[in-house]
């Protein structure tokens, strides 16, 4: 399965310093395929392919969000697209 994963920061400079160290030590979870900084500078963009969620990536880098957003996602490939028109097809 893969996730998009959507954080933000958390206010304050220490914050900011102690995150920064952290990923310089840690880096991305395992899976992760892309990563993505908001141009704010405070929003941070992961897409990650895993079976088993990393909770211990998750759990370290957590005291240093304020909001987190995970979205299964999958390719719109050709079996997305016949479900689609399936789906589509079955409306009404």
């Amino acid at each position: 399965m893969k996730y998009i994963g959507k954080v933000r920061l958390a206010p304050g400079v220490d914050n900011v310093k102690k995150a920064f160290e952290v990923f310089g030590k840690t880096g991305t979870a395992e899976g992760t395929q892309a990563l993505y900084a908001g141009t704010d500078g405070k929003t941070f963009f992961t897409l990650t392919e895993t079976d088993n969620p990393d909770m211990v990536s998750s759990a370290t880098y957590a005291p240093f969000f304020e909001s987190v957003e995970i979205m299964p996602v999958v390719d719109v490939d050709e079996a997305w697209m016949t479900a689609m028109a399936q789906a589509i097809e079955n409306m009404d």
